[in-house]
């Protein structure tokens, strides 16, 4: 019970930057004269997914090299603060993946 507050706040925290997220998105799509919901949106989410077995190889070896970068930038950038390793951290894992997966 004495951690509820704690999942509280998380699940709050989680929903406001799942919103903020979506909201950037929408925003981004408004100024360049896109729709907010395209066909591929439509296709991500609801659609059939056709996975052939390479993706699920490139999917393993981005999932390795994000855990190895990780720890190795957990070791190194730990020590000058949160905010610094999450940034570096989330630049890291989205190019790994843009280049494991696309």
């Amino acid at each position: 019970m004495e951690r509820l507050g704690y999942f509280l706040w998380e699940g709050g925290t989680f929903v406001a930057i799942i919103v903020f997220g979506a909201g950037l998105l929408v925003l981004r799509r408004k100024a360049s004269g896109r729709p907010v919901f395209t066909y591929q949106d439509h296709q991500l989410f609801f659609g059939h997914a056709e996975l052939k077995p390479r993706f699920y190889t490139n999917f393993g070896i981005a999932v390795f090299l994000c855990y190895l970068a990780g720890a190795l930038e957990y070791f190194i950038l730990a020590r000058f603060g949160a905010s610094i390793l999450a940034a570096a951290q989330l630049i890291t894992f989205l190019g790994i993946v843009k280049k494991s997966l696309c």
